[in-house]
């Protein structure tokens, strides 16, 4: 028990050096930038906000750290090393993924690829000796593929785990047009996590080295993964716990389901993915032909959800349009508002006002231009509910409610597919 604990406070001690890391706040001023983003385009879309800045933010934060504590406490259970993965070439291939498609940006595309050339590379290099001169091109070889995979499992599961505690949290109400004209109501779900983690690194040293005192011996089965480092009959191999900062970011499209539900969903799906990736990656150290699988699944088993969630999502009937229902149907409800006060929820119906039939915006504008005291006839899923409500004069005009879209929605989003080059071009010309 006494040794968990002692591991326990070193993670914590480890941690509190990244909220001192400068690069930690520079991944939550991107993070403020995202939020302000998202909040500008529902001011264009509703002229109001529905979310706040800051609280976004700082729940971010908070849910950050703890799924940086859950992650770091993978890594270190898994014992990944961080010198032996191949970072230096993840970065390079996901930027240049970046260029054709933002959603590229992503660890199990480029670990994927990455994967795979260092596997054609210990095919090739036996074969062309002269290509081993070059010392890019055997280290990439020599990358230990275990760990990178289970590395981009980690992540992934970690991601699973804040999408599932906060991935719905902070819904932003969109009108979008999808292909095939029409315009729908929906919630664009956009988080980013800063996330302080726990990296490990190896190094060798003399087995009656002083220089290293009052470290924690770890368990004979530990480090799962395994080291690609040589280690000399007179050395020990000595892990490093370092501060490390990054940040991960979940952007879906709640169209057909209601936020909460897609959140569950998405979670699920990718914690299925992460855990089966991780798990071939630690069976990839017993049986190496796993290895095989385990970098193919990193990238197809990634691009196969993302596919998935959209097909489901854009093959459904849309829950707010313009024949979606009876009444005037509520997408958000802004806060501070009469509508707030009255006690409107999202995918409520508006059917009557003061017992008049209200089936667009103009019916209900109407009914509040001529009523102070109103009685709201509202059908919430299979409930048909009455609700007072008094307005004045200079309240009607900000009742708080957006609702979905008509047939002539002024204003709406459209999902680009484009490369970020082909935008650029477009841009330039």
């Amino acid at each position: 028990m006494q040794f968990w604990v002692n591991i326990f406070f070193l993670m914590l001690k480890t941690m509190a050096y990244c909220l001192v890391n400068p690069y930690f706040w520079l991944v939550v001023l991107i993070v403020i930038i995202q939020y302000r983003r998202t909040v500008n385009l529902e001011k264009k879309l509703f002229g109001h906000a529905v979310n706040n800045i800051w609280q976004f933010t700082v729940s971010s934060v908070l849910y950050g750290i703890l799924g940086g504590f859950f992650g770091s406490v993978l890594l270190l259970l898994l014992g990944i090393s961080l010198d032996s993965v191949g970072i230096a070439y993840l970065w390079p291939v996901a930027i240049f993924l970046f260029l054709f498609n933002p959603r590229f940006l992503c660890f199990a595309y480029a670990g994927g690829i990455v994967a795979v050339f260092s596997l054609f590379l210990r095919v090739v290099l036996p074969v062309y000796p002269v290509l081993g001169k070059s010392k890019i091109l055997t280290d990439a070889a020599n990358i230990h593929l275990p760990s990178l995979l289970a590395l981009i499992g980690i992540l992934h599961l970690t991601e699973s785990f804040l999408i599932y505690l906060s991935g719905h949290r902070g819904a932003s109400p969109v009108y979008l047009k999808t292909s095939s004209g029409e315009v729908v109501g929906g919630y664009s779900l956009q988080r980013f996590w800063p996330l302080p983690l726990i990296g490990l690194w190896a190094l060798a040293v003399a087995e009656n080295s002083q220089m290293f005192v009052g470290g924690i011996s770890m368990p004979e089965w530990w480090p799962l993964l395994g080291t690609v480092m040589n280690v000399g009959v007179d050395e020990k191999v000595i892990y490093f716990m370092f501060p490390i900062v990054a940040g991960l970011g979940y952007s879906d499209m709640a169209l057909s389901s209601d936020p909460s539900t897609k959140r569950i969903k998405a979670a699920k799906n990718l914690a299925i993915y992460s855990i089966l990736l991780s798990a071939a990656a630690v069976a990839a150290v017993y049986v190496p032909a796993i290895t095989i699988l385990a970098a193919l699944l990193a990238p197809l088993g990634h691009e196969y959800l993302i596919r998935k969630g959209n097909r489901e999502e854009y093959s459904r009937p849309p829950l707010f349009s313009a024949n979606c229902a009876a009444g005037l149907q509520i997408l958000a409800v802004l806060p501070h508002t009469p509508a707030e006060k009255a006690g409107l929820q999202n995918g409520d119906s508006l059917l009557e006002i003061n017992g008049i039939e209200i089936n667009s915006e103009f019916d209900f504008w109407n009914a509040l231009r001529f009523n102070n005291l109103l009685i709201l006839k509202i059908k919430r899923k299979d409930m048909i509910i009455n609700v007072p409500l008094q307005v004045s004069s200079s309240s009607a005009y900000n009742f708080g409610a957006i609702f979905a879209p008509g047939k002539y929605a002024g204003a709406y989003v459209e999902i680009s597919k484009g490369a970020l080059w082909d935008r650029f071009k477009r841009r330039r010309s």
